[in-house]
């Protein structure tokens, strides 16, 4: 498993920091703050290996349980309300401590 920091240019050329991502078998998990969990994230997938809107920088685990810790991956529980329904119920989240753990296993 790797694990990425994902962030966006925004409209001012400021970065912003959007999500601490875990690769798996080509499955993009994204650390949604919310929830406290890693939920499968098939439009960030696309994003990765096709269309490359965002930046991808990889990350070690203890770099990843900062950004968790600092809150990145934190949405508007009013703006993306329709979506954190859908990852509140997600039946097979991930936790972090197994992905944190996977992701130290992980040789390139």
């Amino acid at each position: 498993m790797r694990l990425f920091l994902v962030t966006e240019v925004d409209d001012d050329d400021e970065e912003r920091l959007v999500w601490v991502a875990a690769l798996a078998h080509e499955t993009m998990y994204a650390y949604v703050a919310n929830t406290g969990k890693f939920h499968d994230n098939n439009a960030l997938r696309n994003d990765f290996y096709m269309d490359r809107i965002l930046t991808y920088q990889e990350i070690g685990p203890s770099e990843a349980r900062r950004l968790i810790t600092q809150g990145v991956g934190t949405l508007d529980e009013v703006e993306d309300d329709e979506v954190l329904v859908e990852w509140r119920a997600d039946p097979k989240p991930l936790d972090p401590a197994d992905v944190l753990s996977m992701a130290a296993g992980y040789r390139s």
